[in-house]
C-alpha cells in the first residue's frame, strides 16, 4: 500500500499569492452569503476548503490517494497606525497555482454572465 506523501511546494510571488487570495475571497463572496462575514467556510467538491476567520484566512488542501491534508495559504491581517496590513505565507505547488488560475478563469466566466443578465432584466424592466 502506498502511504501518502508530501506536497511539494514551488516559489511563488506576492502577485501570485495576493491572486489566489483574491480568488478563494471571490468564492466566499460567492458562494457563503448565508454565513456570517468573519466566520464563513467553503467547503471545494474536490481539492480545497476556505476558512475565514475574522479578517484572516486559511485556504486547505483536502488530501487525496497521494497527498496528506495541509494548509497551503495564509493571510493575515494586522492594523497599524491605521493601515490594513497582510502578511501572507504560502506552501503551494504548481498544480494548485494551476487550479486557482482556472478557479479565477471560472468566476470571472461566471461573474460576467450573471452581471449581463442582470443588465438585461433591468432594461427589461424599464420597458
Amino acid at each position: 500500500m502506498n502511504l501518502p506523501r508530501p506536497r511539494t511546494p514551488i516559489s511563488v510571488d506576492r502577485k501570485t499569492q495576493e491572486q489566489i487570495a483574491g480568488t478563494a475571497v471571490l468564492l466566499l463572496e460567492r458562494f457563503c452569503q448565508g454565513q456570517h462575514r468573519g466566520q464563513r467556510v467553503f467547503e471545494g467538491k474536490q481539492f480545497y476548503t476556505i476558512v475565514e476567520r475574522g479578517r484572516d484566512l486559511n485556504i486547505e488542501f483536502k488530501g487525496n490517494v497521494h497527498h496528506l491534508p495541509e494548509t497551503i495559504l495564509t493571510l493575515r491581517s494586522h492594523r497599524q497606525g491605521g493601515q490594513t496590513f497582510y502578511k501572507i505565507e504560502s506552501w503551494l505547488t504548481q498544480a494548485d497555482v494551476q487550479r486557482f488560475a482556472l478557479i479565477r478563469q471560472e468566476l470571472q466566466q461566471d461573474l460576467a454572465r450573471n452581471s449581463k443578465e442582470t443588465l438585461n432584466k433591468t432594461h427589461q424592466i424599464d420597458k
